[in-house]
């Protein structure tokens, strides 16, 4: 049987010779310009399969490396939409645990930090949200601690540098939760504030949550409008208080409830909304401005101020 096979293959070896060579005779046979067009067409029908093999080949391996790409698209997307949730997620607790409430117009955008600008005249931050936003000047910035900052330049529909509360020269309107004293805050070192303007002989206490004040304010030339920072963001607590019988002033050192140097997520604040609103309560009453500042800190309920 062996030897059938090889006797076999060897006569198709020899046929296949033998057309060849009798295919090279008959083109050698032909005039110049119908020898090239018949080696045309038989270099096309004996190389036919062959190269549509070659190229089912590159296509298969295309079609791998589309694959990988969608792949790696897919998965980039499903992150970016896991981030979104977790970024929404975190605005919804921001916005319980400050009471605001859903029927209130103000709107919290979260955005990621992803850059960082230190200069002597200003510290900033670049925000990117994950949608578009009506950025303003002074618009406010926050985390869910508290009050970090406020728009200083839009850089685009989704990004905008935020000019941190730390930076030199920044001067924020603010109020004592407990007494309604109000002062403006200005930085010190790191994460620690000055409560400047606030009489000596006032009622200031260790302990004393700070929060933000819709009064106007003159910063430098520039006028900060009244109504740019809504009413009850928490700022900082109040960790020392001196009255320098030399000076008209307390000397109030406030800590910063939110750290600057760990911003990853951060929202910004798009309208209003009431800030001093008891979680629960109707939306009829807050419009009234019944609510008082010291429902932004549950565990300082007392003496608050009236709108």
């Amino acid at each position: 049987m062996g030897l059938n096979l090889a006797t076999h293959t060897r006569r198709n070896e020899n046929l296949a010779v033998a057309v060849c060579a009798a295919l090279s005779i008959g083109l050698l046979a032909l005039p110049s310009a119908d020898r090239i067009r018949v080696a045309g067409v038989l270099g096309t029908v004996l190389t036919g399969p062959y190269d549509r093999f070659a190229a089912f080949v590159a296509d298969v391996g295309r079609v791998r490396r589309d694959n990988a790409s969608l792949r790696a698209e897919v998965a980039a997307l499903s992150v970016d939409r896991e981030a979104a949730e977790r970024l929404r997620r975190e605005r919804d607790e921001l916005r319980q645990a400050l009471g605001l409430l859903d029927a209130a117009p103000a709107d919290l955008v979260p955005c990621e930090v992803q850059r960082r600008r230190v200069a002597a005249s200003a510290s900033l931050i670049l925000v990117r949200s994950v949608e578009a936003v009506a950025w303003e000047r002074y618009q406010p910035v926050i985390t869910v601690e508290g009050l970090v900052g406020r728009v200083h330049t839009p850089a685009g529909p989704s990004t905008a540098w935020v000019e941190l509360l730390n930076s030199p020269g920044v001067g924020v309107s603010c109020q004592l939760v407990r007494t309604g004293l109000p002062g403006i805050l200005h930085p010190r070192e790191g994460d620690e504030f000055e409560l400047a303007l606030v009489g000596r002989d006032e009622d200031v206490e260790i302990g004393d949550r700070v929060v933000t004040s819709d009064v106007g304010l003159l910063q430098g030339e520039a006028a900060v409008p009244q109504d740019a920072l809504p009413r009850g963001l928490p700022v900082g607590v109040v960790v020392a208080v001196e009255s320098p019988p030399e000076q008209l002033f307390k000397e109030i050192r406030v800590k910063s409830l939110a750290s600057f140097s760990r911003l990853d997520v951060v929202f910004a604040v798009v309208g209003r909304g009431d800030w001093l609103t008891t979680v629960g309560a109707r939306p009829d009453s807050a419009a009234a401005g019944a609510a008082s500042p010291d429902t932004a800190f549950p565990d300082t309920a007392a003496a608050g101020v009236r709108p």
